[in-house]
């Protein structure tokens, strides 16, 4: 099992909905459960919680909001929100029956309950109001999340829904309710459409120093989680530079928090099928979170939060290497033997014209077999992958790829973790996630490619600190 990532003992980690409850200084992330009996998504679930302060120490409620019965609307409880209400919390969930699908009925139909702790919860059964609308799919209306309009003085609720027809048709968007008491909801129709997906999951919003941000998770063209922005919440959205957070392998997130805690992504890495490098993406697996990062010209980055950081043992630095290599590529190890939770922090400066350059872990002494990261300065890219990719294709690394430009004279701040098979490298605040299943050997070692680089400010970081060892 993970120890820095969290993963419920003998389940995996589905969809989550947090929510920071500023009496207590809590993260509270509901989420899914799934068993995996005897593949993805065949169980059904209610929401599960698990409580955290800082990313590191979790306590685990079990399942507080309970599925219905075989032929109730809430067989399955879809992913939805939880907001503060004005005695209460409320939780708006979608509520969907897999026979009902089958039987061509409406399958997916929005639901509340209420708590005045966030751990025992009363059903209040369907919202008629928030049912699906003529004219949009009744088998895609769901994942609904809240935020109060101040220009309009009410509360938005946002969904993902799609137009009835071909499910390749590229019709999904958003639609959405207003309210001035989170109880009477009225339609007001389209709320972003943007023509591109069949379907949009998760939508968030947030607003962050006079900038809203859509967030959103999309299966149709990249299975990622994607971010638009706009300077208001009515207004038109828009891509940046880059609209990814992290890679394939990070999927379903949301985020938590405010200016004084700061603000996380709350996503899962997933799992490959068999746990075999060669196998296709499973639905669920870990929780992860990212801390997220307004850079100056609006566009979001993520970091390693740092309370992760901070529970490792101890670090120890190691001396700078300087790489240089005109013809071909130049490897240098630095570390022998590593273990399966360990953090790595170095800055990488290029020193001239680079074609790439990259870390490589659990590389083998003798073949020189392993996972690699490896930023290509001619595609302004950076890649995960095994080394060597043989036979073809040896590792399935679609969509584990990020943008990032190599720039003459420029310092790259990296950090590398890995708990168990989770790698995940944070390099200027982009992020990207992966599975290794096939560890070759024990080494970690820098290289570049056609070029010069200098790694220096090496700190390694292991020894993960159990919560009945941690000072």
């Amino acid at each position: 099992m993970q120890k820095i990532f969290y993963q419920p003992e003998g389940y995996w980690f589905g969809d989550c909905m947090p929510f920071f409850n500023e009496k207590d200084q809590t993260f509270y992330l509901f989420h899914q459960r799934d068993t995996r009996n005897p593949k993805p998504l065949t169980d059904p679930f209610g929401w599960s919680l698990v409580t955290t302060k800082d990313f590191v120490s979790y306590q685990d409620h079990g399942e507080v909001l309970p599925k219905g019965k075989h032929d109730a609307a809430d067989q399955f409880i879809y992913a939805g929100s939880v907001t503060q209400g004005k005695n209460e919390q409320i939780a708006f969930y979608t509520g969907h029956n897999r026979q009902a699908k089958l039987a061509k009925k409406t399958s997916e139909i929005l639901m509340s309950a209420t708590s005045q702790d966030l751990l025992h919860w009363q059903k209040e059964g369907k919202q008629t109001s928030l049912a699906p609308q003529k004219g949009y799919d009744h088998n895609d209306w769901r994942d609904p999340v809240i935020v109060y309009s101040k220009q309009r003085q009410c509360y938005v609720l946002v969904l993902g829904a799609r137009l009835p027809g071909d499910k390749k048709k590229p019709t999904g968007r958003l639609v959405y309710f207003e309210s001035e008491d989170l109880h009477n909801w009225h339609f007001k129709g389209d709320f972003w459409v943007p023509n591109e997906f069949n379907m949009i999951e998760m939508p968030d919003l947030f607003e962050l120093n006079h900038t809203w941000y859509l967030i959103f998770s999309e299966y149709s063209e990249d299975k990622r989680t994607k971010y638009r922005v706009s300077d208001g919440l009515f207004n038109q959205w828009h891509s940046l530079s880059d609209e990814f957070f992290d890679g394939k392998a990070y999927y379903a997130a949301r985020t938590v928090g405010n200016n004084q805690v700061g603000r996380f992504l709350t996503g899962w890495v997933a799992t490959k099928e068999n746990e075999q490098d060669l196998g296709n993406w499973d639905w669920g697996g870990a929780f992860v979170p990212h801390q997220i990062i307004q850079r100056p010209d609006k566009t979001l980055g993520v970091d390693l939060p740092e309370t992760i950081t901070a529970n490792f043992a101890e670090s120890r630095p190691l001396p700078q290497i300087r790489l240089s290599c005109n013809d071909g590529k130049k490897e240098e190890t630095i570390i022998k033997n590593l273990p399966d939770q360990f953090l790595l922090e170095a800055q990488i400066t290029i020193l001239q014209d680079t074609k790439s350059f990259g870390v490589k872990a659990y590389v083998n002494e003798e073949t020189r077999a392993g996972y690699q990261y490896q930023a290509y300065g001619l595609e302004n890219i950076l890649k995960f992958t095994c080394t060597p990719n043989y036979p073809w294709p040896s590792y399935f690394a679609t969509g584990l790829e990020r943008p990032l430009p190599l720039i003459k004279g420029k310092t790259y701040d990296l950090k590398l973790i890995v708990d168990d098979s989770i790698i995940i490298l944070y390099i200027n605040n982009v992020a990207l996630s992966a599975r290794m299943y096939n560890k070759l050997g024990r080494e970690l070692s820098f290289f570049v490619t056609e070029g010069q680089i200098l790694v220096s400010k090496i700190k390694y970081y292991q020894d993960w600190q159990e919560a009945n060892t941690r000072k």
